[in-house]
């Protein structure tokens, strides 16, 4: 209806998997190439699972459009199968004849086994895809593992892709499926999409419609994110909504107000807000919080990048971001009202004693930003205290605290990532912060307790949420990390030395002709697989990265963690 009024060739926000409109956001590259590396090692199990509606089988039609032509492949949309009702429709996929009524399990069986042959004879290949595998039942998935055993000498004969809900990782999990599980070559988990990605998301379907402009303001596109949970189909319904309202009203762009309303009819507000918890607010706390979420980000979030605004803020600001009334922007030093006390003023405090257990509550943190206006939060300090971490006495004049740290046996690592990244690699951090003049601020990621952040300014240390930080922070991280024995920073194909019976104790990959120094081909496998299995580059290159996560297999307690070991 609306597309003839924005001179599109079509609706841009379908949610038929039409992989023309299939946007390929950085994890999705990264997800196809697991899937790809999957068949190209052969054999096996390769797994992709996801929250509805993020694309996973849209994901998979484009993965068939770029299998190799040696490549057979039989398609399962019915997962709700028996084993004898699952080889009934391998069989149908791949044009193998059977007497319906008939065949036994066995018969399928030796039926398929024989047309594997003839077709690896012939140089080919045969892949079986089987979509929402969520719901397959344990004894299917015997039978599915029980088909990877047949084989040559030389290569195993069928390869099998799942494709499932997160449900199907914690179904892998079980210890009865472990046998299964050993089996998978590469597994991928799509997450939502975040602000950036839903932005380039929308830009790409309307541009493959034909459209000469976003249609969509920014804070639009926030809300929409916000509402939908990053997630592509949901996307798709509020754009697809927005749009006809947009038309409705003739007006030329969705503004925050029309992708609010369209959210609004489309999910019902109890489900679209369960991360905000609302219930704990009172009036005069949710006052309170909007007087200082104001102050604090209404010049500095609202007039920089709203990718920023983490989605309960934008939540609670919601209603002051709507296209028509203007933003009231309170003033910087206005105090935050404070509850008004109850006692009498002539009532003294009374003393505390030596042996009396403490009555009063801990002191609340402070707010981050406040902590962000002191200069001398600089980044020789920082890396001071981060040495201090490692149990090493920092130098008195101010130098270069990479080259210091290397005369310990530590090296520097610089990340520009993103906050899980930072996390997975488990160790303490210094982070880079932006303020709005343009100037930076250090301080020290120290821990992760109960979902808050620890951070260390100086001899000070404030715990925060997420939400408190991102705003400041664009992912400028620097941290030390212990190379294995031999100093090696990176091993290749080829290496020799000590760090190679490193890298191979900790991939407990031994040596089959007894070099067990020598970085070999098979550990080079061995070394892809972990990098696959940990959302790792896949390059067979083990570098920093690759030797800080072996690392936690060791356990070396001389190593800080965010989560466990020395502060």
């Amino acid at each position: 209806m609306y597309a003839p009024y924005f001179q599109l060739s079509e609706p841009p926000f379908s949610i038929a998997p039409n992989p023309r409109y299939l946007y390929l956001s950085p994890q999705h590259q990264e997800a196809l190439a697991h899937l790809l590396y999957g068949i190209s090692v052969g054999g096996g199990f390769v797994v992709l699972t996801g929250e509805v509606g993020t694309g996973k089988t849209t994901l998979c039609r484009c993965l068939l459009d770029q299998l190799p032509e040696d490549v057979d492949l039989a398609l399962i949309f019915n997962p709700r199968l028996n084993p004898r009702e699952l080889l009934a429709s391998i069989c149908d996929e791949l044009h193998i004849a059977y007497p319906e009524e008939r065949a036994s399990l066995k018969q399928l069986i030796d039926l398929l086994n024989r047309h594997l042959l003839e077709i690896h004879a012939r140089g080919r290949r045969t892949i079986v895809l089987i979509d929402e595998a969520q719901n397959l039942s344990f004894e299917v998935l015997e039978q599915i593992r029980l088909l990877t055993n047949l084989e040559t000498n030389q290569a195993k004969l069928l390869q099998i892709i799942l494709v499932g809900q997160p449900e199907l990782g914690i179904l892998l999990a079980q210890p009865n499926l472990r046998q299964l599980s050993q089996r998978i070559s590469a597994r991928f988990h799509l997450r939502p999409l975040n602000f950036r990605e839903t932005m380039a998301y929308i830009r790409h379907r309307l541009a493959v419609s034909g459209a000469r402009d976003t249609l969509f303001s920014r804070l639009a596109v926030g809300e929409i994110c916000r509402r939908s949970g990053g997630i592509p189909r949901l996307i798709n319904l509020i754009c697809d909504r927005a749009l006809l309202g947009v038309y409705t009203l003739g007006k030329s762009k969705a503004g925050y107000a029309i992708a609010r309303k369209a959210a609004n009819e489309l999910m019902p507000k109890a489900d679209i807000t369960r991360s905000v918890r609302f219930s704990a607010v009172t009036p005069f706390g949710l006052l309170t919080v909007l007087a200082v979420c104001g102050s604090i980000y209404a010049g500095l979030a609202l007039r920089s990048d709203p990718a920023v605004i983490p989605r309960h803020l934008s939540a609670l600001l919601g209603p002051l971001l709507a296209d028509d009334p203007p933003i009231v922007q309170p003033k910087p030093d206005a105090p935050v009202p404070s509850a008004p006390s109850t006692a009498p003023k002539s009532a003294p405090e009374p003393e505390k004693t030596a042996d009396a257990p403490p009555t009063a509550a801990r002191a609340p943190e402070p707010v981050f930003a406040e902590l962000m206006s002191d200069s001398g939060l600089t980044r020789d300090k920082a890396f001071a205290r981060l040495l201090a971490l490692w149990q090493i006495e920092p130098p008195v004049d101010a130098t270069d605290f990479c080259q210091f740290a290397e005369q310990k046996g530590l090296h520097c690592l610089s990340t520009n990532g993103n906050w899980f990244q930072l996390r997975s690699l488990d160790h303490p951090a210094v982070l880079e912060f932006a303020v709005p003049d343009g100037t930076k601020r250090y301080a020290v990621l120290v821990g992760i307790r109960d979902d808050k952040i620890e951070l260390s300014f100086g001899t000070q240390r404030h715990a925060f949420e997420l939400a408190d930080i991102l705003p400041f922070w664009r992912g400028g991280a620097a941290l030390l990390w212990k190379p294995p024995k031999g100093d090696a920073r990176t091993l290749v194909a080829g290496s020799k030395g000590e760090a190679v019976r490193w890298l191979r104790r900790m991939l407990r990959a031994p040596a089959e002709d007894g070099a067990d120094d020598y970085f070999d081909t098979k550990l080079k496998a061995r070394v892809v697989a972990f990098q696959v299995e940990h959302g790792l580059n896949p390059d067979g290159v083990a570098g920093p990265y690759t030797m800080i996560y072996l690392a936690k297999r060791a356990d070396d307690p001389g190593i800080p963690r965010l989560t466990s070991g020395p502060r």
